[in-house]
């Protein structure tokens, strides 16, 4: 086995199935690596490039140049496109990348209602148009696939039809409905998985040597993504620290509280932690969910939450995750943090507060 995926714990079956691509010497000239935020897939889609590139025929060694390169995003010919809105620079997106390079960990995802345009995709066709500058020939990434508009969906469509010789597509996509049926219909999908707490307690203790208890409780709290965990032990605890406060304001106060914390959150926060919140707080909500339906992880968030007030039910717990989802959406598309935190917070308590009715 080429062991391609060996640094990435809890996708055997994505492991197995990329694994058995290069061993068999069929590597699909296009990929797409699909499931929940922080669950490997753009590790997995470097690890797949550097095996593409490497001087090691048996799979990818990750010592010789190419791996190197590949890794730190230095291969002049593995190229990542991502997301961007108008406003974006050069500059912005090369910030971006020697972050992820130097920590493993950063999302490469930047502010705003960012899109993969036609003229992001046309740069793609005009780089796979040219010869390699070294290696066996050019990978392309394209993060973010579910957010690629229409018309560069339809522009990609002759590249994955007719790819040049030498050329390896992976696109990545949180939600695989959301990538053009026609684009999905002419990839090979590799779907990723959420990971079980325990996992991401173990790699959260041998990755930042964080104690068993502490990495528990963030592994609790990272709805099966160990992304987000990783991201929250680097940059530390405040947005959980916001998630729980923002939900004893919904266990244990009205709705003129729920109003106002909302507030505090849009000025304390801003428009660019405001969406990261709402993943947060989402976060904690499918934890206590799975609580509510007897199935809950390693460590439930629930022991930090306050006696009094009481949780809801897991359909309450559910719909209030809906109304963050909405929110940290509307956030992304340039909405005001005041009036989407607000109307995410007002709704959020209604579903508890019939949900405790409910149980009563």
């Amino acid at each position: 086995m080429s062991g391609i995926l060996r640094n990435l714990r809890g996708q055997a079956r994505a492991a197995a199935l990329i694994d058995a691509a290069f061993d068999s010497g069929r590597v699909p000239h296009a990929w797409l690596f699909a499931g929940p935020p922080g669950t490997g897939k753009l590790t997995a889609a470097l690890a797949a490039a550097a095996a593409w590139m490497c001087d090691e025929p048996a799979g990818w060694c990750g010592v010789c140049r190419h791996c190197r390169r590949v890794l730190a995003f230095e291969h002049p010919d593995v190229r990542i496109t991502i997301p961007v809105t108008g406003s974006v620079t050069m500059e912005d997106v090369g910030a971006l990348l020697a972050r992820r390079a130097s920590d493993g960990v950063t999302p490469l995802e930047l502010p705003g209602n960012c899109s993969i345009t036609i003229d992001s995709v046309r740069e793609v066709q005009s780089r796979l148009a040219l010869k390699p500058f070294e290696g066996r020939g050019r990978a392309e990434i394209v993060v973010g696939a579910d957010r690629m508009r229409q018309e560069g969906a339809n522009a990609l469509l002759k590249t994955l039809e007719e790819p040049p010789d030498g050329t390896l597509l992976v696109l990545t996509a949180v939600r695989a409905t959301a990538v053009l049926p026609t684009v999905r219909s002419r990839t090979q999908m590799v779907r990723f998985g959420r990971l079980e707490a325990d996992q991401i307690r173990d790699e959260l203790m041998a990755r930042t040597g964080m104690d068993a208890e502490a990495a528990s409780r963030l592994a609790a709290a990272s709805d099966g993504s160990v992304g987000t965990a990783l991201t929250a032990a680097a940059e530390g605890d405040d947005l959980l620290q916001d998630a729980l406060e923002a939900l004893r304001i919904l266990s244990s106060s009205g709705c003129a509280e729920a109003m106002e914390h909302a507030g505090l959150l849009a000025k304390k926060l801003g428009t660019g932690a405001s969406w990261r919140f709402c993943s947060r707080i989402r976060a904690v909500l499918h934890d206590l969910g799975r609580v509510a339906r007897g199935s809950g992880p390693l460590y439930s968030i629930e022991a930090d939450l306050p006696s009094g007030g009481g949780l809801p039910g897991a359909d309450a717990l559910a719909e209030a995750g809906r109304q963050f989802a909405v929110c940290e959406d509307r956030l992304r598309a340039g909405a005001m943090p005041l009036a989407a935190l607000t109307a995410a917070l007002t709704a959020s308590w209604r579903a508890f507060a019939a949900g405790r009715k409910e149980s009563q």
